[in-house]
């Protein structure tokens, strides 16, 4: 019996190990992990919001404003005189604001035309041999009130079914706009100074 002891403890011990090792290498119900498939919970930090996206429309004043700092590569001037002679604003909504303007102007003793819209400015050839009079934005009504002056005359009762499509022009002292559904188009003009209608069809 006596020989037998040692082992008999051995075995004891090594038992007694097995289950202490056991007991400890059992997760906490605190360290569970969760099973690979399990949606993760909501993140509640801070959360990035995204900016709602940015209407194609520009007001005459933004583009009238950006032309003001606007700088030909053709010069190096820290001041360039301009002088606008002729504007047309392309795909105008109902508050006279377009998706891009065109200025008609000269610049550093150039003659061209500037277009503006969402992605910058854009320089087009314009070859006039005669120049109108120059446009003071001072004494003209600018196309938001425009608009706003003449609202019943402009938008009218347009067809849900037909968009409509406005192009406004500016020059010599006169608006001309062109109001385009499906197939047909009427054109308004009006006195640039007092915004009074001239004609209709």
């Amino acid at each position: 019996m006596r020989r037998n002891s040692p082992a008999i403890f051995a075995i004891l011990t090594l038992l007694v190990l097995i289950l202490c090792s056991a007991c400890i290498g059992q997760p906490s119900p605190d360290n569970l992990q969760p099973p690979p498939d399990t949606p993760s919970p909501p993140n509640v930090g801070f959360a990035r919001v995204s900016a709602p996206d940015e209407s194609p429309y520009i007001s005459f004043e933004t583009a009238y404003r950006e032309l003001q700092m606007y700088r030909p590569d053709i010069t190096n001037e820290s001041t360039v005189i301009k002088t606008v002679y002729f504007v047309h604003g392309t795909n105008v909504d109902g508050g006279g604001n377009a998706t891009g303007w065109i200025f008609g102007m000269s610049y550093s003793n150039v003659t061209g035309l500037l277009a503006y819209d969402r992605g910058g400015w854009k320089t087009i050839p314009w070859n006039t041999p005669v120049l109108p009079a120059p446009i003071n934005t001072k004494n003209i009504v600018l196309p938001g009130r425009l608009f706003s002056q003449n609202k019943a005359v402009i938008l009218g009762n347009p067809s849900p079914s037909v968009p409509e499509r406005r192009d406004l022009e500016l020059i010599r002292g006169i608006y001309t706009l062109t109001i385009t559904s499906g197939s047909t188009s009427r054109i308004l003009t009006f006195n640039a100074t007092t915004g009074e209608l001239i004609g209709a069809p």
